[in-house]
């Protein structure tokens, strides 16, 4: 629907029934069948103009078939916004999110925890030289937990990059970023100082994206200072014209959910391909080792799917999730396996 000259309004709709063998995430499983309706609003400006972006609200109505005190309505409101003229980019983001999902390192094993997540972040880079470019950035992230057992967070991040052309498709880069992070309840509020160095661009002619490698130290407003080696990559293999490969890995400070301070190796991979012009298939593989400080978690998380396109309004979907969690102390109660299988429907129009 055209509410402008370059503004579009979309009403979208999705709905999910899924079968899952684990709803808390916890040792002690319980299954349920989940039924969910998510009806929405999307409105799309600035095509073909310098700033383009867009204004979105969903609410998703969930119901369960056993648990019913599980029942809930989960609002997701948000904007994004970009700005470029060859020379100068910008951009910003603004969302709020209710979850109602149990997490690793913060999971109830009779009820769900429920977060809100606050996100509001712009970054903009400009030109220094003819070879050079500078980008420069801010982020904040607001968790609040519902169960007060939990520790809510606000995270604010400010990256600095300089970017150095090498060769028409890749740039050198070196960088810093400056995190705080300031905990409720008895968790230790601390600050985080990332120094990088890294590339972008075209690595090869099927092969893209950034990496950034360097020192991480973390300082605590009580206790000695930690540091790790510090990474941050993301590429993509374009494996042929109908199959693109996405690799991440990182090397990071945390805080879960109970307010622990942590260390977290992730590495990730997913493919998605497309099989003719309506189906299309995904699938996705994830391992991160979480370092606390009286044990070591395990998670694995992987995903299979497929999609089918019945029109340009309406698009049908079944997703596998497999998840695990194994840690080196099984006394911590932090073990379980996860198995979810889910059928969907979307409507855009």
């Amino acid at each position: 629907m055209a509410v402008g000259d370059n503004a579009e309004l979309f009403v979208t709709a999705s709905a999910a029934v899924q079968s899952d063998d684990n709803i808390y995430l916890s040792s002690s499983s319980k299954s349920d069948t989940v039924f969910s309706f998510t009806p929405g609003l999307d409105l799309v400006f600035g095509k073909g103009s310098a700033t383009t972006g867009d204004v979105y609200y969903r609410e998703e109505i969930r119901r369960y078939s056993t648990h019913t005190k599980q029942n809930t309505e989960l609002a997701n409101v948000g904007a994004t916004a970009s700005y470029t003229n060859g020379v100068t980019k910008a951009n910003f983001n603004a969302s709020y999110n209710e979850i109602a999902q149990n997490q690793v390192g913060a999971t109830l094993s009779s009820d769900i925890a429920r977060r809100n997540v606050t996100n509001l972040g712009g970054k903009t880079e400009f030109g220094v030289t003819g070879k050079s470019s500078v980008a420069i950035g801010v982020s904040y992230v607001k968790t609040d937990y519902v169960p007060t057992a939990f520790t809510s967070s606000d995270v604010v991040s400010i990256p600095v990059d300089f970017f150095y052309q090498y060769s028409p498709k890749l740039e050198w880069s070196a960088g810093y970023t400056y995190r705080s992070s300031k905990l409720t309840g008895s968790a230790i509020d601390n600050r985080d100082n990332f120094f990088n160095l890294g590339a972008r661009g075209e690595f090869t002619p099927k092969l893209t994206g950034q990496v950034k490698f360097g020192y991480t130290q973390r300082s605590f407003d009580k206790g000695a200072n930690q540091s790790l080696f510090g990474m941050d990559a993301n590429l993509t293999y374009l494996y042929s014209e109908k199959t693109t490969l996405l690799f991440n890995a990182s090397n990071d400070f945390g805080n879960s959910g109970t307010g622990d301070n942590t260390k977290n190796f992730t590495l990730g991979a997913s493919a998605s391909s497309k099989l003719s012009e309506q189906w299309s298939l995904n699938a996705g593989l994830s391992r991160r080792a979480i370092q606390y400080p009286t044990r070591t978690d395990d998670y694995i998380e992987g995903s299979i799917g497929a999609a089918y396109a019945y029109n340009q309004y309406l698009n049908f979907s079944a997703n596998y999730i497999y998840r695990n969690n194994s840690s080196n102390k099984a006394s911590a109660g932090s073990e379980f396996t996860n198995n979810v299988f889910s059928l969907g429907a979307s409507v855009r129009y």
